[in-house]
């Protein structure tokens, strides 16, 4: 990807990725998604994006606007909203994309919802390196879940 986004492994947008991009990302997403609205990818890269900003620390915000002049602004709540359009578009997209509505269920405080999530996740084969990206994820939130 463009604009100075890091990628770790399997196509994660990092936290410093994030700050290298605050607005390119975005605009960009937003733009692929007016051009191609039913295309479930758009949707997952945004609500990755959205997710990733809205986990930014308090220092990495300070850090950004001092760059930036004002840090990306985004919710786990849109977040959430894009990997649900997600699963509207495409039910059962991906193994990740249940992981990630998996984590924000959890940090909205919906925990039967992120359970059925992790549930959903792991009924999924793993066949892809983004899927063995998933299981390990699902290896660490399903036990703090109780799943």
């Amino acid at each position: 990807m463009s604009q100075g986004v890091e990628m770790e492994e399997g196509g994660s947008v990092t936290a410093g990725g994030v700050c290298g991009a605050p607005a390119g990302l975005r605009d960009h997403l937003d733009k692929a998604i007016e051009l191609k609205p039913q295309d479930p990818l758009s949707y997952y890269l945004l609500g990755r994006w959205c997710y990733a900003v809205a986990q930014l620390s308090w220092i990495e915000r300070k850090v950004a606007a001092t760059l930036f002049g004002e840090p990306p602004s985004a919710t786990v709540e849109d977040a959430l909203k894009n990997f649900l359009k997600v699963e509207e578009i495409h039910p059962a997209y991906s193994k990740l994309n249940y992981v990630f509505l998996a984590k924000c269920y959890k940090a909205l405080g919906q925990t039967d919802k992120a359970m059925k999530m992790c549930v959903a996740a792991s009924s999924m084969n793993t066949v892809s390196k983004e899927d063995e990206e998933a299981q390990r994820e699902l290896d660490l939130l399903c036990p703090a879940l109780g799943v």
